[in-house]
């Protein structure tokens, strides 16, 4: 139990780290467009999936011990989170990852080494893990998902309670991000190397 809240303090700070480095240049990246921009958006689907995966576990448990939920469709809201969050999570940690490594590659230092080699572990153990996952989660999902409004009101009162909080976890974690993102939004002054495309996102 000490080691989940650990991991999932630790989830909570890089996503809010994510979210606050997202808005200070989420103004200037809007008025210069192109890559930065898309890397911008990725940050920002990074940190709605860190807060939505801290949400789910918590909502889960809390689901779970209040009765709310039965125990053996706790794991199918889990599931249904993940099969929701794991595509926009590889693909924007594969899009980060190639950022890093052109960053490690235009200016070769030990920090831009290290921010490229934990890229590459991460989305490698991310694409590693949905590939083992992903299957039997949505396998899990569609088991128990699948026979909705087939008459038994009973499993159709509990489908519903599994699909109505997953919608809220996840719109709980992309507002947190949007309320983070405009709190701190345009709070490092436009530069004009940026502007001009002569200056790289990662160089601020």
């Amino acid at each position: 139990m000490l080691l989940l809240m650990l991991v999932l303090g630790v989830n909570l700070v890089i996503s809010f780290l994510n979210a606050r480095n997202v808005g200070r240049v989420w103004a200037e990246t809007k008025a210069v467009g192109g890559w930065i921009r898309v890397l911008a958006w990725c940050g920002a689907i990074q940190s709605a999936i860190g807060f939505t995966y801290v949400y789910a576990v918590v909502i889960t448990y809390i689901a779970a011990s209040a009765g709310y939920l039965p125990p053996e469709l706790a794991m199918v809201l889990l599931n249904l989170i993940y099969v929701m969050i794991v595509v926009p999570m590889i693909g924007t940690g594969i899009l980060i990852t190639i950022q890093s490594w052109i960053s490690f590659a235009r200016e070769k230092s030990l920090g831009n080494l290290g921010a490229a080699g934990w890229n590459t572990f991460a989305t490698a153990y991310n694409t590693y893990n949905a590939v083992q996952s992903f299957g039997p989660a949505l396998s899990s999902v569609t088991d128990s998902l699948g026979g909705l409004f087939d008459g038994d009101g009973d499993s159709d009162s509990s489908a519903m309670r599994v699909i109505l909080l997953a919608a809220i976890v996840l719109l709980a974690g992309i507002m947190t991000t949007v309320v983070i993102v405009r709190r701190y939004e345009a709070t490092l002054p436009v530069s004009e190397e940026l502007r001009r495309g002569t200056r790289d996102l990662e160089y601020r």
